[in-house]
């Protein structure tokens, strides 16, 4: 595959499904992994959905799981450790957010979660997640508006 990668390659080509191996999302733009035999990736409907009627988000785990194929917002994929938690864990963590899961702040001493959004990983106090676009402003944006208060 690339250098340093220690995937398998996928189908015919010379690449593992992160670096453009195996089969492509038909949707036009997309160049995600296609799940299932609809040739989609899991944002444009391919892959196992979520037995939860009327949901149309991608089931998590295994498909071979003994429990029902859900979505995350209905219990599906890995649940928090911490005794009395049900919510998700982060992506390569045991745990929540909330309780010590997911990315943490670079800062020397901070110990709050690094921001979602943004490309350094810092908790929005030092930096982090996405910044008020108004011209000579250093604070944080407000949710999904583009500016501070």
């Amino acid at each position: 595959c690339h250098q340093g990668c220690e995937k398998s390659a996928q189908g015919c080509t010379d690449y593992c499904k992160a670096h453009g191996g195996g089969k492509r999302c038909s949707q036009e733009g997309c160049d995600k992994h296609a799940y299932g035999s609809n040739s989609l990736c899991k944002v444009h409907g391919g892959g196992l959905r979520c037995a939860i009627e009327g949901c149309t988000k991608a089931a998590l785990g295994a498909p071979t799981s003994p429990l029902t194929p859900r979505c995350r917002a209905h219990g599906g994929g890995k649940r928090c450790e911490q005794e009395g938690c049900l919510t998700s864990a982060r992506s390569g963590s045991t745990h929540c957010k909330a309780h010590g899961g997911g990315r943490r702040c670079v800062f020397e001493g901070c110990i709050k979660s690094a921001a979602d959004k943004g490309d350094v990983q810092m908790c929005k106090a030092h930096g982090g997640g996405p910044r008020c676009q108004h011209v000579g402003c250093v604070e944080s944006s407000l949710g999904r508006q583009p500016f501070c208060r």
